[in-house]
C-alpha cells in the first residue's frame, strides 16, 4: 500500500493493536463477577458508599438497573463510568476485580 491510500484510510482502521494491548483486552473481556463479589471487594477497598452515591446521583435509569440487578463485566460501560466517576485508572478496576474474584 502505498502513503497515500494509508494517508486516506481513518486512523482506526490504520492503528494496529500490540501483542500486550491485545492480551490485556482480552483479560479483561474474562473478567467478571456476582453482584455480592463486587459489592464486597468495593466494601473492603473502601468505595462501596461513593458508588452507591454515583448510582443515586445519576439521572440514568439503566444505570440503576445494572447496580440492582446484574452482574459485574470489567469492560462494560456501567464499569467504565462508575470507575471515571471515582476517578479510577483501568488498572485500579483490574485490580478491584481480580480482588472480586477470590470472595467465595
Amino acid at each position: 500500500m502505498d502513503t497515500e491510500s494509508q494517508e486516506l484510510m481513518p486512523e482506526e482502521e490504520t492503528a494496529v493493536e500490540t501483542h500486550e494491548e491485545w492480551a490485556l483486552r482480552k483479560r479483561r473481556e474474562r473478567m467478571q463477577v456476582t453482584r455480592y463479589q463486587a459489592k464486597a471487594a468495593l466494601l473492603d477497598a473502601g468505595l462501596l458508599d461513593q458508588c452507591e452515591a454515583v448510582v443515586a446521583g445519576s439521572d440514568d435509569p439503566q444505570l440503576k438497573i445494572a447496580w440492582q440487578e446484574a452482574g459485574f463485566i470489567r469492560r462494560s460501560a456501567f464499569v467504565d463510568y462508575v470507575g471515571a466517576q471515582l476517578n479510577m485508572t483501568p488498572e485500579q478496576l483490574d485490580q478491584l476485580f481480580i480482588a472480586a474474584a477470590k470472595i467465595k
